[in-house]
């Protein structure tokens, strides 16, 4: 601030002393005779004029440094700038950089959003779908134990358990070559208790659908001694005349003859 007001002062100094010198006067108005006298100034004249130089010369060297400072201020202002203006383009390409990471990571934001709504979506499915599958009872498989447990229990005339334990393997998806035996097993236990009804409908169930089972014309026979023992004689002869012309085994033919006789010759034996 000092040398800024003092470099102020020199200037309005300058600017008062600058311009032409004056011409010389034309128009002396001292003595001719005196025109070459010169009287050389005092000690106390000359101090002065010392004292004013001194001033001068401390004055011209400060406006000398001030103006090298100012160029170097110029300088530094020019180097600043090209630092402010390289800094500014860093700035700048940073901020473009960022902006775009930034795009980048609301886009993958987005997609992760995404893709978690579907993977949820997707366990929301697979969810339900095991939900429905544990609602799905699991598949029954065919005993061969209880096969062998219901004809036991047959042949111990033990029907009723019988029947509910055949019922039982009808609903295990048994073997085709077993059917047949299930259906006339629960047939038979329906005939041991007098069930004649629901022991028909099995007897000609397997004679219906199982036409090359070894039970077919047992059923036959069954079904006559039924129809015969309700007092359906012509009936029971009727199907055991089919049987016997629908070529039956040699070793059951027999015995659909010797039923077909006894029920012509004496109804009520076949009931025994």
């Amino acid at each position: 601030m000092k040398s800024i007001f003092l470099l102020l002062s020199l200037s309005v100094f300058i600017a008062n002393c600058g311009g032409y010198l004056p011409s010389s006067p034309t128009n002396w108005s001292a003595n001719p005779s005196e025109m070459h006298t010169w009287d050389p100034p005092d000690e106390e004249k000359l101090a002065i004029r010392r004292e004013n130089q001194e001033h001068l010369d401390n004055l011209t060297g400060e406006i000398e440094r001030l103006f090298v400072n100012h160029a170097s201020l110029l300088q530094q202002e020019s180097t600043m700038d090209g630092m402010i203006r390289k800094k500014d383009t860093e700035i700048r390409k940073t901020e473009r950089e960022f902006s775009n990471q930034i795009g980048n990571q609301l886009e993958r934001n987005k997609k992760m959003l995404e893709d978690l709504d579907a993977v949820r979506a997707k366990y929301k499915a697979q969810k339900e779908l095991v939900r429905k599958l544990s609602e799905i009872k699991p598949p029954v498989i065919f005993s061969t134990k209880n096969y062998n447990s219901a004809m036991r229990a047959f042949s111990e005339g033990k029907y009723a358990i019988s029947l509910k334990i055949f019922n039982k393997l009808l609903s295990q998806n048994p073997p085709k070559f077993l059917e047949d035996n299930i259906h006339f097993g629960i047939g038979s236990s329906y005939f041991r208790l007098k069930n004649y009804q629901k022991a028909k409908i099995h007897f000609q169930k397997i004679i219906d659908d199982f036409k090359m089972g070894d039970k077919r014309f047992n059923s036959y026979a069954m079904l006559g001694i039924i129809h015969n023992l309700e007092g359906e004689k012509s009936r029971a002869l009727y199907l055991l005349d089919e049987a016997l012309n629908s070529n039956p085994p040699e070793k059951i033919k027999p015995l659909l003859q010797r039923l077909m006789k006894n029920i012509n010759e004496n109804a009520g034996y076949a009931s025994n």
